[in-house]
């Protein structure tokens, strides 16, 4: 249920997959923080309805919208990303084409890419079916009210079973030996207690705060609002804490944070901290919540 000004908003449905698609497709880089790239993408004998770009993770994405129940969205989905998979070069030629670029096959992260099926409604069989830790594949659920009004909502996985546990199909076998899905283990694997406990601690105390989203990325953990909020590289001994604000956003009068605006990092944002101990968090949260109040949904 969606209240504006105490009166309930009535649902008015997407009239087809088309309306659908033209609105995430214009509103692509507000939604996925991504880059729209193409429409009805041709790619041999497919027909792909968005292509998107991920900047963060310098990676594709291929959008597939359902304005209609559908049952085999796991197949479709690891179909196309086998199919870009096999035609890099079609999705660079594109790229390049639209962005007046020159990148290259092995300038993409290709084990990033993801494929991200939109609708109105998703069966309890779709997000059981999409619902393993290590799977490329997301659901968006986008409904439209009176006024204009969007509720989007990222469907969260929260199976801890991988899908080659009982899958044997080539096709996904295939595509996840070139595709990974990082998970938090993933992150804390080799790390001392100390660093486990610290991140655990720290990722409450930032989840406490406010509507926020977990994001694993290869090198770092996002946590995420309309933006990053903060970026959380761990180390064996230290956890390295980026904060997404610029040098004219930041109030630090006792000069905690590090300033990296020169320095080539891996998170997002001209500051950062390490952090070794739970001790230390306190001193990180002030400048978390300055980045919430810029970045939240």
């Amino acid at each position: 249920m969606i209240l504006k000004n105490e009166k309930k908003l009535l649902q008015k449905d997407f009239r087809n997959e088309k309306e659908l698609q033209t609105y995430f497709e214009k509103n692509m880089d507000k939604i996925l923080g991504c880059k729209f790239i193409e429409t009805e993408f041709r790619v041999g004998d497919f027909r792909i309805d968005s292509l998107a770009f991920d900047p963060e993770t310098n990676s594709f994405k291929i959008i597939e919208y359902k304005n209609v129940k559908n049952h085999s969205l796991v197949d479709q989905g690891y179909t196309y990303l086998k199919l870009m998979l096999e035609r890099k070069a079609d999705f660079i030629l594109k790229y390049n084409e639209v962005t007046n670029s020159q990148k290259r096959i092995d300038d993409i992260e290709w084990e990033a890419s993801r494929i991200v099926f939109v609708s109105p409604v998703f069966t309890p069989y779709q997000t059981n079916a999409s619902d393993f830790k290590n799977i490329p594949i997301d659901l968006v659920k986008i409904t439209r009210y009176e006024d204009d009004i969007v509720d989007i909502d990222f469907i969260k996985k929260t199976s801890s079973v991988n899908i080659q546990s009982i899958q044997t199909d080539s096709k996904i076998n295939e595509v996840n030996n070139e595709i990974k899905v990082y998970t938090e283990e993933d992150h804390l694997n080799g790390k001392s207690e100390i660093v486990k406990n610290t991140y655990e601690t720290l990722k409450s105390k930032i989840l406490e705060l406010d509507d926020i989203d977990v994001d694993v990325k290869k090198v770092y953990i996002a946590f995420k609002g309309k933006r990053n909020i903060v970026d959380i590289e761990l180390f064996q001994r230290k956890i390295t804490v980026f904060i997404n604000l610029k040098k004219d956003q930041v109030k630090d009068e006792f000069n905690i944070l590090s300033d990296i605006s020169g320095i080539g990092h891996h998170g997002n944002g001209d500051y950062c901290m390490d952090i070794f101990k739970e001790e230390d968090i306190d001193k990180i949260m002030p400048f978390i919540r300055q980045s919430l109040k810029i970045n939240k949904k």
